[in-house]
């Protein structure tokens, strides 16, 4: 696993730090150079959002290359491998840029706009709705990411021009499958649009969440998931080994 996820960092090293440069100048650039400070701040958000966009892009093309990859296959190592390393990758970059954007919107509203950041936003919510809320953050996009692995793995199975519309055509059977199965077993209890509420105010940015304390049941469609992402992963397993040619 570690050999594997080495290899990743290092093809890709280059391109994450150009990447790194980049978002620097920029958000360097957008403080120097746009008066409007809601402006800048609109944009330097969209930045991040960018550099969060690749970053996953790059996750999807890391897989993608892997399993097609025949030096990887001479690495002695499980399927099971070929399938982490690439998620791993991605939630390292990832949160190391989710720290930069924090740190640097503690910097912002401490030192340049001189505002105590508990005055300045205010939460509303617990320690335990807190982890409860990154957690289901969190999971929505491995899930995602999962399904989106496993529609590269149906599509490297077939070699002639149309493996990647029957990927294609396979994620928007298994969303579809999903969504009416979780509303056929739980009523469509779950919805995504009640977990985060954001009001503004002249103090600043008011957080809250309503009821992301996995009630109603969260925790039923999410353990639901759960067996169904190990199933991907199986699946994924054995197509990567027995279907998908290099």
């Amino acid at each position: 696993m570690m050999t594997l996820l080495k290899y990743d960092f290092r093809r890709s090293w280059n391109t994450l730090l150009a990447g790194l440069v980049i978002l620097i100048i920029v958000q360097l650039g957008l403080m120097i150079f746009v008066s409007s400070g809601v402006t800048a701040n609109v944009l330097g958000i969209m930045a991040y959002i960018g550099a969060g966009v690749a970053v996953y892009v790059k996750t999807i093309k890391t897989y993608t290359a892997n399993i097609r990859s025949y030096n990887r296959r001479l690495i002695p190592v499980t399927g099971l491998s070929h399938v982490l390393s690439p998620i791993i990758f991605g939630t390292i970059c990832g949160l190391g840029l989710l720290l930069i954007s924090l740190f640097h919107a503690y910097l912002y509203i401490t030192m340049k706009l001189g505002l105590d950041l508990s005055a300045y936003i205010g939460v509303k919510i617990s320690a335990a709705e807190i982890w409860s809320t990154l957690f289901f953050a969190g999971w929505i996009v491995l899930f995602m990411t999962i399904i989106i692995f496993f529609s590269i793995s149906v599509a490297g199975t077939f070699r002639w021009k149309t493996g990647p519309w029957i990927g294609i055509v396979t994620f928007i059977v298994l969303i579809n499958l999903l969504s009416w199965l979780e509303n056929v077993i739980f009523s469509g209890k779950f919805s995504p649009n009640d977990l985060f509420q954001f009001t503004e105010e002249s103090t600043g940015i008011s957080f809250s969440a309503n009821g992301v304390i996995w009630a109603d049941g969260r925790w039923g469609t999410t353990v639901f998931e759960m067996a169904l992402a190990a199933l991907l992963v199986w699946g994924m397993v054995y197509l990567n080994n027995k279907k998908v040619e290099a």
